[in-house]
Order: C-alpha cells, then sequence, then structure tokens
C-alpha cells in the first residue's frame, strides 16, 4: 500500500492551498482531496487507523513518485510530529509556508471570526492566551515548530517558502517546489491566490474588513495600538526562524501595509 512521502506542513494562511492546488495538477505528485486530511494530529492514533487513512486518500496512487498531502495543523499541533515519525516509513519531503507573523495574524482572526468562533466584539489581543487553534499568536511563533522538526528529521527534507514571493511570483514559488522535489516544472498553476482573504480597509482610523458582515456579526476591527502590540511580540521569533531556516525575512520586521 502506498504512503504519503511529501506534507506541506504549514502555515495557516500563507500560500498552502496555492500549493497544493499547483501540486494537484502535476503529473508526478499525487496530491490529496481534499488538501487537509488533518490526520496525524489526532491524539491516539493506532495502526489500523493510518491503515484507513491510506485506503481512503492514497490508494488511487500510481506511480507518481510523489504523494502528498498538506494539513496546515501538522506543524504546530504537537500530536503530528510524533505520530508522522511513528507511522510514515523513509524520509519524507516537508514544505512549510511562512508568512509575515502580523499580517498572518489578521487574516487567521478574520479566518476564525467568519466562522464565528470568537465572541462579538472580541478583539485580536484579547484573543493571544487561547489555545493555539485560536491564537493569533501561537500561531504566528513558528521557530519552536521548526526547531522540534529539524530535530527530529534532516535539514535537507525541508523546503521554507515565503509567502511574499507568492504574491510577487506565483510561478517561481512553485517552481522553488518542484525543484525541491526534484520533478518537472509546470505551468499549469492557479492564476490567482486560492483562499485570499478578505479586502481590508481603513475606516475612523481603525483597520476592518471592506465587506459588510453577515447579519448578526460584529464587524471586527483592529486599531493601530493593537497591530503594534502583536507585531511587538513577533520580533524575537523573526531573528530564530531566520537562524532556522536560513531566509532573510528583515522585510518582516516592518510594520505591514494594511489596506
Amino acid at each position: 500500500m502506498k504512503a504519503p512521502n511529501l506534507f506541506i506542513l504549514g502555515a495557516q494562511k500563507a500560500g498552502t492551498t496555492y500549493l497544493g492546488k499547483a501540486f494537484s495538477h502535476h503529473p508526478e505528485i499525487f496530491f490529496s482531496e481534499p488538501k487537509e486530511l488533518l490526520f496525524f494530529h489526532k491524539p491516539g492514533l493506532t495502526r489500523k487507523d493510518y491503515r484507513t487513512y491510506l485506503l481512503d486518500y492514497f490508494a488511487e496512487a500510481e506511480d507518481q513518485p510523489w504523494r502528498g498531502e498538506g494539513s496546515t495543523t501538522y506543524l504546530q499541533w504537537p500530536e503530528a510530529l510524533p505520530q508522522i515519525k511513528r507511522f510514515v516509513p523513509g524520509r519524507p519531503k516537508f514544505i512549510v509556508c511562512l508568512r509575515q507573523q502580523t499580517e498572518k495574524s489578521v487574516s487567521f482572526f478574520i479566518h476564525n471570526w467568519r466562522r464565528d468562533r470568537y465572541a462579538p466584539g472580541q478583539t485580536i489581543t484579547e484573543t493571544v492566551p487561547m489555545p493555539i487553534a485560536f491564537s493569533p499568536l501561537m500561531t504566528g511563533l513558528y521557530a519552536p515548530s521548526i526547531k522540534r522538526w529539524l530535530a527530529e528529521y534532516p535539514r535537507e527534507d525541508f523546503l521554507f517558502l515565503n509567502f511574499d514571493w507568492l504574491r510577487e511570483d506565483p510561478g517561481k514559488f512553485v517552481t522553488a517546489a518542484t525543484d525541491f522535489l526534484g520533478v518537472a516544472p509546470t505551468t499549469d498553476i492557479p492564476d490567482k491566490l486560492v483562499n485570499a482573504g478578505l479586502p481590508l480597509v481603513w475606516e475612523d482610523d481603525v483597520l476592518t474588513i471592506a465587506k459588510t458582515p453577515e447579519p448578526g456579526q460584529v464587524k471586527p476591527v483592529f486599531t493601530p495600538e493593537e497591530l503594534h502590540e502583536i507585531h511587538a511580540m513577533f520580533q524575537d521569533d523573526i531573528t530564530k526562524t531566520e537562524d532556522l531556516t536560513g531566509l532573510d525575512l528583515s522585510a518582516w520586521r516592518e510594520m505591514p501595509k494594511f489596506g
């Protein structure tokens, strides 16, 4: 039975869906449908669970050299790493897409707000101490999780991609991934961002969404003070992430230009 040997580990809101869509069109890559199987972060998995996972999502894989999935929880949820290590044979390849954390935090907050996961009127700074599934801070601190993964698998098995590259040149973003996998470049890539967030605007000196909210929803707002507070929380992690990945993230130290 064929097992996955390629994982897009995360991070959330950082271009993983775009990359997964490009992979799904590539003849040398079998990519799961749906992209996010959300399997290995579940506690207490058994061999029977793993066999069912393979039958459900990889039974149709043929002779493609790469078989992958892209669950963005895997990078940071604590159960994913040891369970991939336990069940998946050999040395899989891992791709990690990273996005400037202040910008990602706003996108992450709005993603959860749209799904009614926050109390009406709750601010982004009030969600900081929440569990990782809801905390823009916890999901934006990359270095601790990257360090854990690099302690278990060789550095050459990882590719780190900057979301900024996707905005600047989508073809180059995807080609970096196909080069890493040693497969042919592809021109069959999405012509627009997938799962793009809601447009943002400044209104009355606060950042908010341009779209009118659904009935009963309180429009999310981000004050400059809140944004600067969140931004300051990531500065040390930016330095550590640079050291671990080799990426130049100097631009991330500047406050993003929202709206």
